[in-house]
């Protein structure tokens, strides 16, 4: 026992320098940084007590700056913090409250926040009813009348700190009438303003949209009618009218109240000739009306009284067509030679009668593309040129099988030879091109062999 107590103070001291080697080494192996987190933590907020209302905002964050373990780091997110301020055992008046910020992870230190503390403003709640004013924009059409609009409900609540509401002068909501022909029914917010007709923000309005309705009716001697355009004549041979449209479709007619009465929902035009027309037909034609009746020409409108702008539309008549053509190629390596099979395609087009009837040799072309390809056999599909205004339905067959094989070796006494199949190159003309991709399936052919001791064919120049 008194050798224990002897040696107490070496054994302390001992376990003192063991404690802080291993500090030593845990601190080194997982080192404390001090850095600005990059996310703000929301602030919570602990209501006044009854009676009292926030005069002014309070900020909605807090930023950290933080002294942690690397480990820590690396798991730290927002929803390891809270930042509260309590108002509730505040009183009315100014106060300046402090921002208490915890973190549920005790490696991680709270060096800096900002901000630490926020200047409350605490006010006695007050609540009043106010009867809500409309406010109609604009007017209705010409020959239209607003009837008085009606509001449910009409008188709505406000509450907001005293100061506040001393302010408020009235409750406004606003609807819009332009161009409006019928009665108009919507919901529109409510919005409180002050004597200088400012709108006064931080107040709760209950409710805070109200249901505003606006009769609208014609005036007496008005009517809006349809307008029908009378179109004679035939398009030329090959075309027809595809569509008639009337700009305005309807307009307000006004006159003799009995004529008014008289007149069905619609009027026409005078007739408008289309005779042999091949192409789209825009012109300003007169209303046919009766004796005593005007069109009402509501302001910037340049069509003028009495008449409609009238878009006769005339299409070509559209068939389609089949034709075959050879298949050519583009690209192939000039040591090579090239077969296609089949060594046509079936064509199907659509379009206007009159361009398919007027198709030209070279007008469409079926083309394979052979760059950068070798000997061998492959499954190409075919791209067709067209002009712009015919469509590609169909080709068949939608995959061509291409053969290409390299040309014998030349020598001075040969004879020429014949390539398998033709070798063509397109000329793409002013033509569009209907992409379909290219994937060629390669069946590696064999190059021919030319045997050194016997003579060889020599194509001519």
């Amino acid at each position: 026992m008194q050798a224990l107590l002897k040696n107490l103070g070496t054994i302390l001291l001992s376990l003192i320098l063991a404690i802080l080697v291993w500090i030593a080494a845990v601190r080194e192996q997982n080192p404390p940084r001090e850095s600005d987190y990059s996310q703000t933590i929301p602030i919570e907020i602990n209501p006044p007590g009854p009676g009292l209302i926030l005069a002014d905002a309070l900020p909605e964050t807090v930023r950290l700056r933080l002294r942690a373990p690397e480990s820590s780091w690396v798991e730290l997110s927002p929803s390891k913090f809270r930042a509260d301020v309590d108002l509730s055992e505040l009183t009315a008046g100014l106060s300046d409250v402090p921002i208490d910020v915890v973190v549920s992870d005790p490696a991680v230190e709270i060096v800096r926040q900002v901000p630490q503390a926020v200047t409350v403003n605490l006010q006695v709640e007050q609540t009043i009813t106010v009867p809500v004013k409309i406010e109609v924009l604009d007017d209705p059409p010409l020959g239209y009348i607003a009837r008085p609009p009606q509001l449910v409900p009409e008188v709505i609540s406000v509450t907001g700190p005293a100061s506040r509401m001393g302010q408020v002068d009235e409750a406004v909501s606003q609807i819009s009438i332009q161009n409006a022909k019928e009665t108009i029914a919507r919901t529109a917010p409510v919005l409180i303003r002050d004597r200088n007709d400012q709108l006064i923000a931080g107040l709760s309005v209950e409710p805070s949209q109200v249901q505003i309705t606006v009769p609208i009716e014609q005036r007496f001697g008005y009517k809006d009618v349809a307008v029908s355009a009378v179109v004679v004549g035939q398009a030329a041979p090959g075309y027809w009218v595809s569509n008639i449209a009337v700009a305005p479709p309807r307009v307000t007619i006004v006159g003799n109240p009995t004529v008014i009465g008289s007149i069905p929902g619609f009027i026409e035009t005078i007739p408008f000739n289309v005779d042999q027309a091949t192409a789209d037909i825009v012109q300003t034609v007169p209303l046919d009306l009766p004796n005593g009746v005007t069109v009402v020409v509501p302001e910037g409108n340049g069509t003028g009284a009495g008449g409609v702008q009238v878009t006769v539309e005339v299409s070509a008549i559209e068939s389609g067509q089949t034709i075959q053509l050879p298949i050519t190629q583009q690209g192939i390596d000039p040591a090579y030679s090239w077969s296609a099979s089949p060594a046509r395609a079936d064509v199907i087009l659509s379009g206007p009668i009159p361009r398919l009837q007027a198709l030209r040799t070279g007008d469409v072309q079926v083309i394979v593309d052979l760059f950068g390809l070798v000997p061998g056999t492959y499954n190409v599909q075919p791209v067709v040129f067209l002009p712009d205004d015919l469509r590609l339905e169909a080709i068949l067959p939608d995959t061509i099988e291409v053969t290409i094989v390299r040309l014998p070796t030349p020598t001075s006494t040969a004879t020429p030879t014949t390539s398998p199949g033709p070798v063509a190159s397109a000329t793409l003309a002013a033509t569009r091109p209907i992409s379909i991709p290219v994937t060629p399936v390669v069946t590696e052919v064999a190059p021919v062999v030319v045997p050194t001791d016997t003579p060889t064919a020599q194509p001519t120049n």
